[in-house]
């Protein structure tokens, strides 16, 4: 992997739809629309075509049956017609061996690269037969180690540390709203995923009837670069990180641990 000095990434922080076809629309929008910036990767939120997102969260089965097929071919088709751009595929409710997991995706070139099974699901997903995934997802690119995590996985530091130690530079973290989420200033707890571990964190989230925990925001180490306004309404943000930069912070971190 031929190393990079700089990449630019865009997030879509989408308003939750109360039909899957409304959400496919309004994600499709936000891609295209992101795509004129030409960025290297293009990321969803988490559960960005589930209708309503986990207002109305009971039966992982049926929202997988009802959402999986239609939003995977979706990614699939989009990612074909954007050649060479990463898609980040926010995160689906999958099957696998009879058990239900919230998983995110990467593409490029309409091609599965990978996906990630969330390691720490909420107790709402829990209830709704949400289970468990038990290892990190650290993927190549051309341009640096990316790594995958999902919502509530920053609040886990084994999690977190494992995509780290596997190398990722670039975190991708898809998030959703939940009304029941404290209100919070900043982003003070990706914020400190990215300093503690010398990462740039995509936070990109979805928002429905609350904007708590879905504010989308692109973080350094060295603290935010970009984030979404208070407003719940459909925003593309895109930025350019600087890859040089962050591989001088890192030696500092490895320089201070010995």
């Amino acid at each position: 992997m031929e190393q990079m000095h700089s990449l630019k990434v865009s997030l879509v922080h989408l308003k939750i739809r109360s039909s899957i076809q409304e959400n496919l629309k309004a994600a499709s929008e936000g891609i295209h629309k992101a795509a004129k910036q030409k960025p290297a990767f293009i990321a969803l939120p988490e559960y960005f075509s589930i209708p309503d997102s986990m207002e109305h969260f009971t039966s992982a089965e049926e929202t997988s049956r009802n959402t999986y097929k239609p939003t995977i071919d979706f990614l699939s088709e989009i990612s074909a017609e954007l050649p060479d751009v990463y898609i980040v595929g926010g995160s689906v409710l999958e099957e696998d061996n009879g058990a239900f997991y919230n998983t995110s995706t990467l593409w490029r070139n309409g091609v599965l690269i990978g996906k990630y099974h969330k390691r720490n699901p909420i107790a709402v997903e829990l209830k709704a037969g949400v289970s468990k995934g038990d290892k990190p997802a650290v993927f190549a690119s051309d341009y640096c180690k990316v790594g995958l995590l999902v919502c509530a996985d920053m609040f886990d530091p084994p999690t977190v540390r494992d995509v780290v130690d596997l190398g990722a530079e670039l975190v991708f973290l898809p998030v959703a709203a939940m009304g029941t989420h404290p209100g919070v200033k900043g982003h003070p707890l990706t914020e400190k995923l990215a300093a503690e571990n010398g990462v740039y964190v995509v936070k990109v989230g979805n928002v429905s009837s609350s904007m708590r925990g879905g504010r989308s925001a692109i973080i350094g180490p060295w603290g935010i670069i970009a984030e979404v306004t208070d407003a719940p309404k459909d925003t593309v943000l895109t930025t350019e990180l600087d890859l040089l930069k962050l591989r001088e912070y890192r030696m500092k971190i490895k320089l201070n641990k010995t």
